[in-house]
């Protein structure tokens, strides 16, 4: 499921369920004491955090949703008082691969002190990108052979980044780390969380034994085993900050570790890292070789806020002496962030939340 809005239509109030196909069967039923209308979705799930409440309407005081079997998805929606008849109809939109369920919940109109005033700013929000440049301070990260610091690098890619997000309508760019101080792998986690960011993405330079190893590549978490070696072996580097430099490890027990990792796959937020990062992958590639052509997962520990989704981009290979001139380019630093910013714009606009300013301008410029 991609959207979710209300609609009035001729008296009538609709609830218009965007997907990315239809479902072979789906079920809408009404419960009481307290009134609730229910929509059930076989092997669904919302590809967009959802994570703030919707604007209800009218007579609907709250929507709400929640994986069932482990497969389905359920819809609930809170009424103020009892429906009417309610029923549901599938659309396939004709020279579109756009797909509807649109549920008519059977009630009068909303009233004109209810209705939202669809031109009132206030009731949409900004979508928050928390940017993490990797390392800082007393942590200077991977060195190169010419001496470049890792922090230093990430540092400028993520000021550009930020710079270019704080142009773009509907976005709120968070710079996680804005000097070159040292910040906790938990810290950085904590503070994307406080801002509510709807993206984490940590910038690095990736480093490896190997001087010819080289590329791009982009990292979400793995809840399993590494996707390769490479990737186990930079999530262990990356990881050390804390026990080398912090004064506090990063000490989760794997209890711990385990019921976070079972929240991020309950909230779909690893599917939504992984959906993001290939859209920001494509977008690098056009600046750069990718190491490898899809998105690898890792354990970082700085990918492992339960509620939002988070990338580790690896701009170059810090340790290869030719991408390691390439990264002390400003010309090249620019070109990354103008490609991580387009990725992360390009992801938003086809998965924009409910509640957001790119969800209004959205429908406004596709109808």
């Amino acid at each position: 499921m991609t959207g979710v809005r209300f609609h009035e239509d001729r008296g009538r109030m609709k609830l218009h369920l965007d997907l990315d196909r239809l479902p072979e069967r789906h079920n809408v039923f009404t419960l009481q004491n307290p009134h609730r209308i229910v929509v059930d979705l076989p092997s669904s799930r919302i590809s967009t955090l959802l994570s703030r409440e919707l604007k209800a309407r009218g007579t609907v005081r709250r929507i709400r949703y929640g994986k069932r079997n482990y497969d389905d998805l359920r819809i609930v929606l809170d009424m103020n008082s009892a429906p009417g008849n309610v029923s549901s109809r599938l659309y396939q939109f004709k020279g579109t691969d756009k797909k509807r369920i649109v549920v008519d919940l059977g009630m009068a109109p909303v009233t004109a002190e209810e209705k939202d005033d669809p031109v009132d700013a206030t009731d949409l929000r900004d979508i928050v990108i928390a940017i993490d440049a990797g390392h800082g301070g007393k942590d200077p990260g991977a060195i190169g052979y010419r001496g470049t610091k890792e922090k230093d690098v990430t540092l400028k890619i993520s000021r550009e980044l930020f710079k270019r997000l704080k142009r773009a309508k509907g976005f709120r760019p968070v710079l996680i780390r804005e000097t070159d101080h040292y910040l906790s792998l938990t810290d950085r986690v904590h503070r994307a969380r406080q801002n509510r960011a709807d993206l984490l993405v940590s910038v690095h330079a990736d480093a490896f034994p190997d001087k010819s190893a080289h590329g791009t590549s982009v990292y979400a978490l793995s809840t399993k085993k590494p996707s390769s070696r490479a990737a186990e072996l930079l999530a262990r580097t990356e990881n050390q900050a804390d026990k080398l430099f912090g004064e506090i490890a990063v000490a989760e027990t794997e209890e711990h570790l385990h019921r976070t990792l079972i929240d991020l796959a309950q909230n779909a937020v690893l599917e939504s890292s992984i959906e993001c990062g290939d859209v920001i992958l494509k977008h690098l590639s056009k600046v750069s070789t990718l190491h490898k052509p899809t998105v690898e997962q890792g354990g970082f520990a700085v990918l492992r806020a339960p509620d939002v989704p988070s990338l580790l981009v690896e701009t170059a290979f810090i340790s290869n002496p030719r991408e390691e001139r390439k990264l002390r380019s400003w010309l090249y630093q620019r070109k990354m962030a103008k490609a991580m910013s387009e990725g992360i714009v390009n992801y938003f606009m086809d998965n924009a939340p409910p509640d957001s300013v790119i969800a209004s301008l959205v429908v406004q410029q596709r109808g």
